[in-house]
């Protein structure tokens, strides 16, 4: 990829990598001298997080990129970020011709049948009084959270590469699967960057996010299935109803209703 080239394409700073650990990490450091919507990505990724905190590699061939933002929002609705991303990500590739859809918490999903082929994730990094905060609610890392200072989102697609590629026993597709042929990994980055600062724009105010929730209820896969949501030692069996105003899942289960802000969710087979 072409780091000036993307740079006039986007107006903002642009960090391009062949190999790098991690490219969230890289923005967090440049807080609070990088300008709103600094970009950074890379071809390949050694030593990644995602959002248990498990360490990841990812091979050649994707994007794999972070984006720098100063958000207008309060803590509590950092979850809102993640929405905003997985849309754009998920209409990024449906630019490209991909039915891409959304599968809850933060999965860009392919449907074939029964299985869910994982094509992008996304990972919101919230950075509280100079705390980062990965993969969980704000408040349920500090006791008092005080102003969000910025936010990182990662996002990684499978791009330019095959799904055999990806060291995974879960199903898994890339761009270059769905479309048939080579994918510009550099017309990805420069669309997918685009769309996340619209639509992290959008999140901002009462008005966008409710037509950001509209959208996201449109493409996801999850409402309406019967689902398995593993937090921490605790699962939660049900159907998924809806997605509230800070990015939780509501499940209806035998003994009610659950809201259920994290964890590890899977779609159950219809008896």
């Amino acid at each position: 990829m072409d780091e000036s080239a993307l740079e006039s394409r986007l107006g903002v700073p642009v960090t391009v990598f062949d190999v790098t650990p991690d490219t969230s990490s890289y923005l967090r450091r440049k807080i609070p001298d990088a300008p709103h919507g600094s970009f950074a990505v890379a071809n390949e990724l050694t030593a990644a997080r995602g959002r248990s905190g498990e360490a990841w590699a990812a091979p050649p061939g994707g994007v794999w990129s972070s984006t720098l933002l100063y958000p207008g929002l309060d803590p509590s609705q950092v979850g809102r970020l993640t929405i905003a991303g997985g849309v754009a990500v998920a209409e990024t590739a449906r630019s490209f011709g991909v039915d891409a859809r959304l599968k809850w918490p933060n999965d860009v999903v392919v449907v074939d049948g029964e299985a869910r082929r994982k094509l992008a994730g996304v990972l919101t990094e919230a950075v509280v009084d100079a705390v980062p905060v990965v993969g969980k609610p704000v408040g349920d890392a500090l006791d008092d959270p005080g102003d969000l200072e910025a936010a990182v989102m990662g996002v990684g697609v499978n791009a330019d590469l095959d799904p055999e590629a990806l060291n995974t026993d879960r199903a898994v597709t890339t761009l270059r699967a769905e479309t048939g042929g080579a994918v510009d990994r550099e017309a990805v980055a420069a669309r997918l960057h685009e769309r996340l600062l619209d639509r992290a724009g959008d999140a901002e105010t009462t008005e966008g996010f409710g037509a950001l929730l509209d959208d996201w209820r449109e493409l996801t896969v999850t409402v309406g299935e019967p689902v398995r949501v593993s937090v921490g030692n605790r699962v939660i069996e049900g159907t998924a109803k809806a997605v509230t105003e800070t990015g939780a899942l509501v499940v209806r289960t035998e003994e009610g209703r659950e809201i259920v802000r994290e964890g590890d969710c899977e779609r159950l087979r219809r008896s």
